[in-house]
């Protein structure tokens, strides 16, 4: 997910408890993450912004639960169209009462992930 995001849009990055998994984005309205090579996941929680993204035809296997979460798949091109649908300008606050509201929702603890501070400390390790 870091190789496909752009610099501007790097304070989005988090990651889970799981070490396996892969980093993802976060914005006001859903979790994207990188489903494989050519597609990404993604879980919804506003019903406006699924219609809004419906309309303008970019998501396939769409499906819903009964708790308001929407889970759908898009092209990796698309990830510029879904963040422009509600990146926050900043960081949210890591013991924020809205950070822990999307972990009860999503079901597994929320992260933040700094790509550039993880480069910058393993090189000054190596030397």
């Amino acid at each position: 997910m870091e190789a496909l995001i752009s610099a501007k849009h790097k304070h989005l990055l988090y990651r889970d408890e799981c070490k396996c998994r892969t980093t993802f984005v976060l914005t006001k309205f859903m979790e994207i993450y990188r489903k494989s090579i050519k597609t990404l996941g993604c879980h919804c929680w506003s019903y406006k912004t699924l219609v809004k993204l419906r309309s303008k035809c970019i998501i396939f296997n769409e499906w819903s639960t009964s708790d308001g979460l929407y889970t759908f798949e898009t092209n990796n091109e698309n990830l510029n169209v879904l963040i422009q649908c509600g990146a926050p300008k900043r960081r949210i606050h890591k013991k924020g009462k809205w950070l822990k509201s999307r972990e009860q929702k999503l079901g597994h603890r929320i992260i933040s992930t700094n790509p550039e501070l993880r480069k910058t400390i393993s090189s000054k390790v190596c030397k």
